[in-house]
């Protein structure tokens, strides 16, 4: 089994916990998705046609988004994880939606751009690159209607960053994220969300959280206590360290394609 990922990436890290929380054993290829833009070669095309990492293949079987992922490492997990409890199952569920509905690209890019100033060019430019090569591969590739997807993504993408007031956007996604964790529940008396047992749930908020620290925005906890200390015991969970959850931005780890 090999997991096709990048370690600087927010759904590959996903799948890195919710494969380790579930002890599944698996083979790890990096894909190199900033410099030589790996994820948009033939070779990688013909294993996940979205482009995107990460990819994990299981012989036969090819699964190309995180949710999917997530998912097979429920199933593997079976009654390990509180997903197989069939009271609790909706409500798990429906916080996994919810969470996938949240574009965590915007504000990461965007308070690193404020963070980091030469990143306003770098940035805009590294898009302007991934367009121009997604352009150059429409005559030839076998599926331009994907590859057309990801131009309109990325050029909408570009939009979000260079048009209009970047902070107020970024305020937008704070609101945002900030209503999400309010509908989380509060483990008071539970170790984990849903009881005492991982579930995907604790996978996908677990990076979530993670996510926050990187950005420096894990003052959005604060209204949470609750969350917060849920947060700190997530830590100390052995697939969490294995995992390489990044709680801070490693831009030497990015340049060196670590």
């Amino acid at each position: 089994m090999v997991l096709y990922q990048a370690a600087s990436s927010y759904y590959s890290m996903i799948a890195r916990l919710a494969l380790h929380e579930a002890k599944v054993d698996f083979e790890s290829h990096m894909v190199d998705i900033h410099f030589a833009k790996q994820q948009f070669t033939p070779w990688y095309r013909a294993l996940n046609p979205n482009m995107t990492v990460p990819t994990l293949v299981d012989g036969q079987e090819i699964f190309t988004d995180s949710h999917d992922i997530l998912r097979y490492a429920a199933t593997h997990a079976g009654s390990n994880w509180l997903d197989a409890n069939d009271s609790s199952r909706a409500q798990i569920e429906s916080t996994v939606n919810a969470f996938y509905a949240i574009d965590i690209e915007n504000i990461t890019f965007g308070k690193l751009m404020v963070k980091y100033p030469p990143l306003h060019i770098m940035f805009p430019k590294l898009l302007g690159k991934i367009i121009k090569k997604l352009n150059e591969q429409l005559s030839s590739c076998p599926d331009p209607d994907a590859v057309k997807a990801k131009i309109a993504l990325n050029q909408q993408r570009l939009a979000y960053f260079t048009e209009g007031n970047l902070s107020e956007k970024i305020d937008i996604e704070r609101e945002y994220i900030a209503r999400f964790l309010h509908m989380l529940p509060k483990p008071v008396s539970q170790s984990l969300l849903y009881g005492d047992q991982i579930s995907s749930a604790d996978v996908v908020c677990g990076v979530l959280l993670g996510r926050l620290a990187m950005i420096d925005e894990l003052a959005l906890l604060k209204p949470f206590p609750d969350l917060d200390a849920w947060f700190a015991r997530l830590q100390t969970r052995p697939a969490f360290a294995k995992a390489d959850i990044w709680l801070k931005f490693h831009l030497l780890r990015v340049l060196r394609r670590r």
